[in-house]
């Protein structure tokens, strides 16, 4: 179920390369942190991981992209997350004129009843405040609450492996302790969490091992 980015190269549509030379590895039970300078091509990274490059007209030209042992480069977006990724992106990350409630039946990949009474119980314990507001409107919520319901959504729909774009980016610092610690939650279920982060100290704590991407390139930084 390990996640392996393998030296990829991005052309982008207008015939430019952007990443030049990425790797990483995150495996199960593991937090990996992707960190670097605005531009450095952090966020072309993780779109290359989920598929969503190629709503971009980009694409990955050299290098390999595989989770579970199975190839993904240049897969469509649906067929990546078929096999268990679920991405949340910088933003457009809820349904805003949903309610709480209906943001999370929408992911819902778990049918039996005594299962979705499980997954929903792992939900708001590590999101009391959803709990709270399940039939508000999510565009409602502050930018922390809605960053959390998009982690939840995707503990709803039973991913392997949870890829977030920019997690803290404008949200306040006292949010940040908390959803680093959400992220240690989620990886001691045995699933694979990669997260972007420009340049947070806290999150370098957290992470089991991070990488830096500087003009295309990355590095690791910590075992």
């Amino acid at each position: 179920m390990t996640l392996i980015v393998e030296n990829i190269k991005v052309r982008y549509r207008n015939g430019a390369v952007g990443v030049l030379d990425v790797s990483l590895e995150v495996n199960p039970g593991e937090v990996v942190v992707l960190s670097g300078p605005n531009g450095a091509g952090k966020t072309t990274t993780v779109r290359a991981a989920t598929g969503f490059l190629k709503s971009e007209h980009s694409k990955v030209i050299s290098g390999k992209i595989a989770f579970d042992g199975k190839e993904i480069t240049n897969l469509e977006p649906h067929q990546i997350a078929s096999r268990g990724v679920a991405f949340v992106p910088e933003r457009s990350k809820i349904f805003p004129s949903l309610s709480v409630s209906d943001n999370l039946e929408v992911m819902a990949r778990r049918p039996s009843r005594s299962n979705r009474t499980k997954v929903y119980r792992e939900i708001f314990d590590m999101f009391p405040m959803l709990e709270e507001r399940q039939q508000e409107l999510a565009g409602r919520l502050s930018g922390g609450q809605q960053q959390m319901l998009a982690i939840a959504r995707s503990v709803m729909c039973d991913a392997r492996l949870l890829i977030i774009d920019e997690i803290t980016l404008g949200l306040h610092h006292s949010v940040h302790g908390p959803l680093f610690e959400i992220m240690r939650t989620i990886a001691s279920q045995g699933k694979c969490v990669l997260f972007v982060d420009e340049s947070s100290a806290q999150a370098l704590q957290v992470a089991d091992r991070s990488y830096i991407v500087n003009g295309g390139v990355s590095r690791q930084l910590v075992e």
